[in-house]
């Protein structure tokens, strides 16, 4: 049997240790013959590509992304609002 574990882009403990070493004994002592563990892409050139272009893809649009972006602006904004908030509250008391 080959054995992959799509779900994981990277081998970990859970794969390691539980697939391809639990699992594999459990397999050959009931009998099974051959157990053959596909490893993860890793950190091979082409998976590392592959998942910065699925990032660029998909972050486009997203302010964080534009030359606009301007993280100061932001937390000033956030901080007028909670002062904001914080006044609405006071005059509910």
């Amino acid at each position: 049997v080959s054995v992959i574990c799509p779900g994981f882009s990277s081998d970990c403990l859970e794969t390691l240790e539980e697939i391809n070493i639990q699992y594999r004994a459990l397999f050959l002592t009931s009998g099974g013959e051959e157990f053959t563990y596909i490893p993860a892409l890793n950190d091979q050139p082409a998976h590392i590509d592959m998942i910065y272009s699925l990032v660029q893809k998909h972050c486009q649009g997203w302010p964080e992304f534009t030359e606009e972006w301007n993280q100061a602006e932001v937390d000033a904004e956030l901080k007028r609002r909670q002062e904001r908030m914080e006044k609405v509250a006071a005059s509910h008391d």
